[in-house]
């Protein structure tokens, strides 16, 4: 963090007063709303009572975070368009996917968790390993949203960012386990007001530097040279962010799908559809979703972009991109509405760590200790989720504190689902013959042939990034992070591949179960299996 474009702001002490009201704030939220919870199905999908007007901000909120804003905005200014396809592109893909084809089939089911389908659909085996990937991909997340508050409080006010993320998961902690989902629902109402309100403040006003939007549109430009504002994968040498041949079309095609397809079996993501209040709020809220998802997603874009056209930072490291976004309120807003960005953006990061901090502990009190102690009840299995929200939440913050870099992970979290639990998760749910072993191959195919093809690809990409930051070395950040998505997608075509191959070959020793059984065991191929489907 040493030599950051950032300076700490003028308004430091205003930042931190209203960062400090805003956690009383939510502290307190979770203790009204503690009056509702009864049982574990109150505090981990609020009595499945979460209503349009809420579902909506819930949903945005829990990929609204440090990543989608400042780094889309970092990712525009180097590599303009096609830095940006794995967000916000893909997400709001994402979301409109699960409103179409799996929202509405969820939340008529009445589960509780997407390890409750696994078990329904395949066995506990199968909902053992989503459930150990879902813990580890959440608890990354987690530790990194932690470590992004502290950095952006850190280098906005100069105060210890130590003690700024220790403060702020006491907060976390306090609102998750006394109010669940109900009181994150409206945490994450607060959080994406404010977002929107600091981004259509400071949106204008880069957009003003760089000229209005005619000269801006006409002159943008990006760190890396690639087209501006293309999408596509380019012919010839700009292939997708310079990569050529196969790997470039391996990259293009993963960027949109790590985090479209790869999140469709996110818990994180899912637990809205089953907290809807019925099947038509599940579907609207995600489709709705979707669409704000892209339109407050660009804003931070185009933010990137206007920055590097302005030329006021054409020769910053590439390391220091993803604190445009601060630097431009710093540099183009008045005080009053740098704080109020800056307190949108610790919103974001505080709502997407309470989200996971309850996912995770649900999936362990739900599913795993459910699993250990089958005739648990509701009231028991809540003190038990209650239990592990301060544990996970506290290992997440160590975790943060020790790796001050854990941050870069919350990437990665929709790729490692597409590489072994997505085959699992949309052919179990839209084709019969999907079985337990074929399920169970297609999650450990998936894992191993992602890492043997990472190894293959690597040295290409460390080749490619060689003199990125400094003659003849090379930026292994960037390296490994393009051999990780590179190799995703074989390796989740090879899971894909394995789970009907060997669910054709094990048919008669292991029969597939119904396509569908609810949380009360009902078989549901008699029900519609969309929102515009006739009953059967």
């Amino acid at each position: 963090m040493e030599g950051s474009i950032l300076q700490v702001f003028p308004t430091a002490k205003w930042i931190l007063l209203f960062l400090g009201v805003y956690l009383l704030l939510i502290v307190f939220l979770g203790l009204f709303y503690s009056r509702r919870i009864e049982d574990s199905d109150d505090l981990v999908v609020a009595g499945r009572q979460l209503n349009y007007v809420f579902m909506v901000p819930s949903i945005l909120a829990t990929w609204i975070c440090a990543g989608a804003m400042m780094g889309a905005a970092g990712y525009a200014f180097l590599f303009g368009m096609q830095g940006v396809i794995f967000d916000p592109w893909a997400p709001a893909l994402c979301m409109v996917i699960v409103g179409i084809f799996f929202a509405f089939r969820m939340r008529q089911a009445k589960y509780t968790t997407i390890t409750d389908f696994f078990n329904n659909r395949y066995d506990k085996r199968a909902g053992f390993f989503y459930t150990i990937i879902q813990i580890l991909s959440a608890l990354a997340w987690l530790g990194g949203q932690l470590v992004a508050l502290g950095i952006i409080v850190y280098l906005t006010t100069g105060f210890d960012m130590q003690v700024a993320v220790i403060i702020a998961t006491i907060a976390i902690i306090i609102v998750t386990a006394a109010g669940g989902l109900w009181a994150l629902s409206r945490v994450d109402a607060i959080g994406f007001v404010l977002i929107v309100a600091g981004l259509l403040i400071l949106f204008p006003a880069v957009m003003g530097e760089a000229g209005g939007f005619g000269e801006f549109f006409a002159a943008a430009g990006n760190w890396a040279e690639l087209p501006t504002w293309s999408m596509r994968f380019e012919p010839g040498e700009h292939g997708y962010l310079w990569y050529t041949g196969l790997l470039g079309i391996l990259y293009y095609i993963a960027a949109w799908a790590s985090l479209s397809l790869g999140d469709v079996s996110s818990q994180v993501l899912m637990q809205r559809a089953l907290a809807a209040k019925t099947e038509k709020t599940a579907v609207a809220g995600f489709l709705t979703s979707g669409v704000l998802y892209l339109l407050i997603g660009m804003m931070p874009v185009m933010i990137g972009i206007a920055v590097y056209t302005t030329g006021m930072l054409a020769d910053i490291p590439v390391t220091e991109a993803e604190n445009i976004l601060p630097w431009a309120a710093y540099t183009f807003l008045p005080g009053w509405a740098g704080v109020l960005l800056i307190i949108a953006i610790a919103a974001a990061i505080v709502s997407t760590a309470g989200d996971n901090s309850l996912i995770i502990s649900t999936l362990i009190g739900h599913n795993i200790y459910r699993n250990l102690k089958p005739d648990a009840t509701n009231e028991q299995l809540l003190k038990v989720v209650r239990i592990c929200i301060p544990v996970v939440t506290l290992a997440a913050m160590c975790i943060a504190l020790y790796f001050e870099t854990v941050y870069r992970l919350i990437v990665f979290s929709g790729s490692i689902q597409l590489a072994t639990i997505f085959a699992a998760y949309a052919l179990g749910y839209f084709w019969k013959k999907a079985n337990t072993t074929g399920a169970i191959s297609s999650i450990f195919t998936g894992l191993v042939s992602w890492i043997l093809l990472y190894r293959v690809v690597l040295p290409h990409t460390m080749e490619a990034n060689l003199g990125v930051l400094e003659p003849g070395k090379v930026f292994m950040d960037w390296a490994v992070e393009d051999a990780i998505f590179i190799a995703l997608i074989p390796a989740a075509v090879i899971s894909i591949l394995t789970l009907v191959i060997v669910s054709l070959a094990t048919q008669h020793r292991d029969p597939a179960k119904p396509s569908m059984l609810s949380q009360d065991g009902e078989n549901m191929e008699s029900k519609p299996k969309f929102f515009w489907s006739k009953p059967v």
